[in-house]
């Protein structure tokens, strides 16, 4: 049977139970069967319901609270990969690297279909990394991706190669990675960041006024694109993307620490005061001198 249909039978039958009831039997049967088919709703959708819950706590920063609740759709459902990969996945992201690899590994050993079970890899992918396995890491994609070309799995493997240290790899990868998704702003990161190791500022440049284009919501897009900015001599507004990037959250997962973006700062802010006493200081100079003695004619 259809889902569409499946729903519908889901709504329908319940409803004329309850009104045949209610109509047989009277109002207090018609009542007490509506009361058992809620509970009995709440009981069957309980995993949905948490699940619903936790995306509402995590849209408004509530993240512990997100947590908790996955957890208890993972306890009220244990053999659902999905509901499971979501929670391995915010505990990856939150630091808490040695449940989120327990817990992936059940998810994945529960995945029903391939497609499933490729997509739960790719998070399989970050814990390893996380845990140190950049090596085991990488090999894990690299399989993947020969049966599964999928955006997510080109933006991981692409900064994987990234943090091995291997840029020309770097490069290359990201270079097929953004002909697969040329809007994807993970990917365009990835590939402003080689440019930038690179010393290919003016690629790194182009490459990441396309990536703003595409509204990166992490802060590494606008800390790596300061420091290009920084290259090209526009400190002005690589001040303005490093405070930018201050002001997004960072993640277990993320590349760069805040410590490192906030010491990038006050760099930047030393750096623009000593050019504005120079200038301050140059302009004092031009005027303080003397005019020049007209020459007169003879």
């Amino acid at each position: 049977m259809s889902n569409p249909l499946m729903s519908i039978v889901r709504v329908i039958l319940p409803a004329i139970l309850v009104y045949a009831a209610y109509t047989y039997l009277g109002p207090a049967a018609g009542i007490g069967l509506l009361v058992v088919l809620a509970i009995l709703y709440l009981i069957l959708n309980r995993t949905f319901i948490y699940q619903n819950r936790a995306g509402k706590k995590y849209q408004k920063g509530d993240y512990e609270g997100a947590l908790a609740d996955l957890k208890a759709a993972v306890a009220s459902a244990p053999k659902n990969p999905n509901a499971r990969g979501t929670y391995a996945f915010l505990l990856v992201k939150m630091g808490y690297n040695d449940e989120a690899a327990a817990e992936i590994d059940k998810a994945i050993e529960h995945a029903v279909t391939e497609t499933d079970r490729k997509s739960l890899t790719v998070t399989k992918a970050l814990v390893l990394w996380k845990q140190g396995k950049t090596d085991e890491a990488i090999k894990v994609l690299e399989d993947l991706l020969m049966t599964y070309e999928n955006t997510n799995v080109y933006a991981t493997l692409g900064f994987l190669y990234i943090e091995k240290g291997d840029y020309s790899k770097a490069l290359e990868f990201n270079l097929k990675a953004r002909d697969f998704n040329s809007t994807n702003a993970i990917i365009l990161d990835n590939l402003g960041y080689t440019y930038y190791l690179l010393g290919d500022y003016d690629n790194a440049l182009e490459t990441y006024q396309e990536a703003m284009k595409n509204k990166p919501n992490f802060p590494e897009a606008f800390y790596n694109y300061a420091r290009v900015l920084e290259k090209k001599g526009d400190l002005e507004k690589a001040l303005y993307m490093v405070r930018y990037a201050l002001t997004l959250r960072f993640w277990n997962t993320s590349t760069v620490k805040k410590e490192e973006v906030e010491a990038y700062l006050a760099e930047l802010e030393v750096k623009e005061k000593a050019m504005e006493a120079e200038k301050q200081e140059k302009q004092e100079e031009h005027e303080n001198q003397e005019p020049n003695e007209p020459i007169n004619n003879i």
